[in-house]
Parts: C-alpha cells; sequence; structure tokens
C-alpha cells in the first residue's frame, strides 16, 4: 500500500508501507531513527520536490543537498525548526509554497541563478524584524514574493540589473507598518532600476501606504496647510495610485461627470431654444426607461462639456445652485485634466 498522504491540491505520495500509513518524510513525531532515516532518504533519493515534507529539526539546506539537481520545489511543507537556506548557491529554478515557517528562515549570503518564486507562506512573526535576505545574491531573471504572511524584511538583498522584483499582496498590520514600508521601498528601487513601469506606481502606492512620516504636522506653519497636504495626499493614493494608475482617474473622471449629471436633472437647464429640460417627478409614471435615459444623455452631455471647459453655449444652467454647481465641477474639471495630461507626458517619457 502506499503512503496515504495527501496534498490540498490532490497530489498523492507513491512511497509504499505495509499498512498504508504515513512515511517517514510525512510523518509528525519522528523518533529518533526516524529522523536519521528521515535525512538518509532525503540524500540518497536526491530529492528535488519536497510536498507535505514535515521537518522536525533544523534543516540546513547545505548539508542535506549535497547532490546537483535541476528545479527545486517545496510545497506545503512544515518546518517546525530553523529553515536554514542560507551560504548555498541555487543554480536551478527554485519554487516555495504553501509552506509554514513556524520558527526562523534564513537566505543570508545565499545566491539565485535562476528563478525564484516565494508563494502564500507564512511566516512565525516573532521573526517579522528579521533581515532574512541579507547578503542574497538575486541573479535570477525573476524573483517573485507574492500573499505571504509575515513576510519579513528584505534589507540587504542583492539584486542584478537584470533580476526583476515581483512583491504582491504582502500586507502589514499598523504594528509592523514599517517593514511594509522598507519592502515595497526595495521593490519600487529595484523597479525603477529596470525601467519596469508596469509595478513602479503599485510599489510607491504600498510604500506612501506603510509611511507612518509621510507627512508630520510639525513640517507646515499651521494646521490648514498640514490638512491640504493629508487631503491632496489621500487623493493622490486613493484616486490615482500617486500618478501610475490612469485607468483609476479615467474612472473618477466617468464617475464625477455622472454625478453632476444628475444634480443637472434634477436642477434643470435651458437649451438654445429657451426650453427648460428638467426631470419632474409629479409626472414620473408618464417617462418610460427609453425617456429616462434619453433624458439623463441631454444632462451627462452638459455636464461632460462643462467638465472638460469646453462651454459650446448651447445649453444653460438654471439658478443659482445650478451655478454653484457648475463652478465646482468646472475647478475640478481644470484639476483633473491637468493631472491627466501630467500623468500622460511622463509615461511617454518613460
Amino acid at each position: 500500500m502506499n503512503c496515504k498522504w495527501k496534498s490540498k491540491s490532490g497530489k498523492i505520495c507513491n512511497r509504499h508501507l505495509r499498512k498504508g500509513q504515513l512515511c517517514v518524510f510525512h510523518k509528525k513525531n519522528k523518533t529518533k531513527r526516524e529522523n536519521i532515516l528521515f535525512k538518509h532518504y532525503l540524500k540518497k533519493e536526491r530529492i528535488q520536490e519536497f510536498f507535505g515534507f514535515i521537518f522536525e529539526e533544523d534543516f540546513d539546506i547545505s548539508d542535506l543537498v549535497d547532490y546537483d539537481y535541476n528545479y527545486m520545489r517545496f510545497e506545503e511543507c512544515i518546518f517546525y525548526k530553523v529553515a536554514d537556506f542560507s551560504n548555498f548557491v541555487f543554480k536551478g529554478k527554485v519554487e516555495i509554497l504553501n509552506c509554514r515557517f513556524l520558527d526562523k528562515v534564513l537566505f543570508s549570503n545565499s545566491t539565485f541563478d535562476d528563478d525564484l518564486f516565494i508563494r502564500k507562506n507564512y511566516f512565525n512573526s516573532k521573526t517579522i524584524d528579521d533581515k532574512i535576505f541579507k547578503q542574497a545574491n538575486i541573479n535570477a531573471q525573476s524573483f517573485e514574493l507574492t500573499g505571504n504572511i509575515n513576510l519579513p524584511r528584505l534589507d540587504g538583498i542583492v539584486f542584478s540589473k537584470e533580476s526583476r522584483f515581483i512583491l504582491r499582496d504582502c500586507q502589514y498590520d499598523i504594528d509592523h507598518s514599517y517593514i511594509g514600508k522598507v519592502n515595497y521601498t526595495i521593490a519600487q528601487i529595484q523597479a525603477e532600476r529596470i525601467h519596469d513601469t508596469k509595478n513602479i506606481g503599485y510599489y510607491t502606492y504600498y510604500e506612501r501606504k506603510y509611511s507612518n512620516n509621510t507627512i508630520n504636522r510639525k513640517d507646515f506653519r499651521n494646521y490648514s496647510e498640514y490638512l491640504l497636504s493629508k487631503i491632496l495626499n489621500y487623493i493622490a493614493r486613493e484616486f490615482m495610485g500617486y500618478g501610475e494608475h490612469l485607468s483609476k482617474l479615467f474612472f473618477y473622471i466617468i464617475s464625477i461627470i455622472s454625478v453632476f449629471a444628475i444634480f443637472y436633472m434634477l436642477i434643470g437647464v435651458t437649451d438654445s431654444s429657451g426650453n427648460i429640460l428638467r426631470f419632474d417627478f409629479q409626472n414620473i409614471n408618464y417617462y418610460s426607461a427609453f425617456d429616462v435615459l434619453k433624458l439623463y444623455i441631454e444632462f451627462w452631455y452638459f455636464s461632460l462639456i462643462t467638465f472638460s471647459t469646453v462651454g459650446f453655449g448651447d445649453m444653460a444652467i438654471n439658478g443659482i445652485i445650478g451655478k454653484l454647481l457648475v463652478c465646482i465641477e468646472v475647478f475640478i474639471g481644470i484639476t483633473v485634466q491637468s493631472t491627466w495630461s501630467a500623468l500622460i507626458i511622463r509615461r511617454m517619457f518613460r
């Protein structure tokens, strides 16, 4: 019979056992003899794919992996003690997926000559302040860290000029926000170094998000200037991703125009023939869905030419409230159009 271990993704262990229990690789609470056999079989079988292995003693890759390999994969492994990947030359591709590191993990002074992917792993929160990649040399074309929980600091990591560093979906609570700032700053620097325009804005966004000292009250002469800077910083972060998310800005432009169109629909405008266009709530039953849509398009058109400051003159707003709304939309339009132009020019120069 085979080992009864089965992964979450459906992988099974084909090692034969007399009673169909767990093999020494997947068994918990190993005896001293079983731990000796564990290390012996690792070397004897020259294992490259570690699926669901339970490491109950310190793991030292230099001691256990003393053979050549083309590809190395750790998936759904549990490291109860120190996982030491340091001082090792990784010549082939390495993947570490859905593993649990319950003690320290080290990659310091190692060299990665091929791609490295570390995804959806759990790190002990007590080690989150450790610099696990200190003096690690990343010569690979791709180094990806995505979806990891309690990902420690990346200070001291050394990238080649060609390495593409991807840091995604690694969130930090308020107590560890400074680590998020450090890690996303490192990712931003590498992205700028290799001209990775797709990710620079994303990293800038999160670097600012986790920066507690971006805007300090003491740096401003009065509270009004400080408050204005905070508001502008919030707008830049949420609406535009600090000038990198053109799609977000475009979405908000359409939203602003649409919302003002609803306001104008309630207030009413006068067309070039002197007719007043307004949605009549008293006779709402006389409107069909097509009539409402057709009327809304008229007001959306007026909102658009107001926002863009074109103002063809074929429609005019009614009342003092309407004029105030037009002034507000024109001001927003001028500001957003300037920002939109600056972002496009910035992209072109890149």
